[in-house]
């Protein structure tokens, strides 16, 4: 636990300097009326065998803390009691012998004489020391406590996202080779081509080493790999224009964010249409916010229901564990068009 108000780099100053104090009250507690001279070797040479007999009674104070266990209060009123004649006797033989009034007093005479004058005080004394001890000792605990629980928390959270990124990986991945299988059944070249895609696109998703946040350029780049998967398969049917500023290519986002939204667009706006349609991406800041949207138009409108599943719960989820009440995640129809909106705090890649 260290030394008593283990303060910064200079514990044994503030030790002295708190004895000193104590022994400053003291003396301007009766220093009216009284010799001021003497009533400060009294004090001093009584607070400086304080803080010698601190260095005792700190262990002994942490070893046997004051608590339900009566043996532990039954050792401080012994032990202080023995800490406090000790102290009150010595302090006496130096403040004497300061004075030049020692003489021939035999030291069981001082420690009688010590013991009708400054028994009291002397053990309110310990007992004070105790206590600041014990309560230091809490305090420093109730931190170190703080500080377990805050790295366990964010263990469990980094095990949650872990968890919930295992998931959302293999999803993305079934279903584009879904898109592949079918496909091979009538365009084989095609499906080579995406094939050739997908190891692009499984390269950039590895490459990602598991990082909290990624730069929203390393999010678009990989959205862009599994779109071009799509565009082969839906060609014409397919179009996607992107709308972010490079200002911002450069702020945090969590990672696998666009990627499952952009999916969700094509599965129910584009693939289920002869036409398909129309995917805007895009990207502003508004009040040290970054929103991202993703736009769909197609010839129908989307049904509430079919636009929620694992990707876009999978996001929900993390936005929630990264950000708490500071996001938000929306899905608007308006018509013909869903919009997804993601709100998160505007901040700047470490890199």
């Amino acid at each position: 636990m260290g030394k008593l108000l283990n303060l910064h780099q200079r514990p044994h100053l503030i030790y002295w300097g708190a004895w000193g104090l104590a022994g400053t009250y003291n003396f301007c507690r009766d220093v009216v009326g009284s010799d001021a001279y003497v009533l400060f070797i009294f004090n001093a040479a009584h607070f400086m065998v304080w803080g010698l007999l601190g260095y005792l009674i700190m262990p002994m104070a942490r070893r046997f803390p004051l608590g339900l266990k009566w043996q532990a209060w039954l050792f401080h009123l012994l032990f202080g009691a023995m800490m406090t004649q000790i102290d009150i006797t010595l302090g006496h033989v130096i403040y004497m012998w300061i004075r030049g009034t020692l003489g021939h007093k035999s030291f069981l005479d001082i420690a009688i004489g010590a013991y009708k004058n400054c028994f009291h005080l002397g053990l309110l004394t310990y007992w004070g020391f105790v206590g600041v001890i014990q309560a230091s000792d809490a305090q420093k605990l109730a931190k170190a406590r703080a500080v377990q629980i805050a790295e366990h928390q964010t263990l469990m959270v980094r095990a949650e996202l872990k968890n919930l990124k295992s998931q959302l990986q293999p999803h993305f991945l079934f279903n584009t080779l879904h898109s592949i299988s079918a496909v091979m059944h009538y365009d084989l070249a095609t499906a080579d081509r995406m094939l050739n895609r997908l190891s692009e696109l499984l390269r950039l998703s590895l490459k990602e080493k598991g990082g909290e946040l990624v730069s929203l350029r390393q999010e678009i780049a990989f959205s862009q790999a599994y779109l071009e998967i799509e565009k082969i398969r839906f060609e014409h049917r397919l179009e996607v224009n992107w709308a972010i500023p490079e200002a911002l290519y450069e702020t945090e986002i969590p990672p696998f964010i666009l990627q499952p939204i952009i999916e969700n667009a094509i599965k129910y706006g584009v693939a289920p249409h002869a036409a398909g349609g129309k995917i805007t991406i895009r990207a502003y800041s508004e009040n040290a916010q970054l929103l991202l949207e993703i736009e769909n138009q197609s010839s129908e409108s989307v049904g509430q229901k079919e636009g929620f599943g694992i990707g876009l719960n999978n996001i929900r989820e993390r936005l929630e564990i990264f950000y708490g009440l500071a996001q938000g995640f929306e899905l608007m129809r308006r018509g013909l068009e869903t919009v997804a909106r993601i709100q998160v705090p505007l901040r700047l890649s470490a890199s």
